[in-house]
């Protein structure tokens, strides 16, 4: 009777630390991705007119996630992007080189307002530099992202 009670106490406490390495193991893998950056941020746009949009994206804040960017990405959904994070105010200048999805690149200054909106066209090395001094670049796919304007508000959610 104390053998067959062992028994299924350590065929229970198998099956309960087998449960926890696979979702252990399936929220790894299934952990929202912005084509290869985690899913760390929330943005929402708020135009002059009160109309929100909203946005979940990775962060790229080292000089390393800056100069991949987007680069490879081969689809990105609606309402996914990569927001930029840069430690001081300057101009900035972007381009679509091994960039295969069309981009809306927004820059936003240090109050988290939209500077401006360009379009980014796929793989093309042309510079496309911010008017202005700029702490923060979003990119967006460029349907989801053309129609932002200068002066609509950022708010940016970690």
């Amino acid at each position: 009777m104390i053998s067959g009670f062992s028994a299924t106490l350590t065929g229970d406490a198998v099956r309960i630390v087998t449960f926890f390495i696979i979702l252990l193991v399936s929220m790894n893998v299934f952990a929202e991705k912005v084509c290869g950056y985690p899913e760390e941020a929330r943005v929402t746009i708020v135009s002059r007119t009160g109309e929100k949009r909203f946005f979940k994206t990775g962060v790229a804040s080292s000089d390393a996630e800056h100069e991949r960017g987007l680069m490879f990405c081969e689809k990105m959904d609606q309402n996914k992007g990569l927001m930029f994070i840069f430690e001081n105010d300057a101009q900035r200048f972007f381009w679509m080189k091994n960039t295969k999805i069309e981009l809306a690149v927004i820059y936003i200054d240090k109050n988290f307002k939209v500077v401006s909106v360009n379009r980014g066209i796929p793989m093309s090395r042309k510079s496309i530099p911010s008017i202005t001094a700029v702490r923060y670049v979003l990119e967006l796919n460029w349907d989801a992202g053309k129609s932002i304007l200068p002066g609509d508000q950022v708010i940016f959610k970690m």
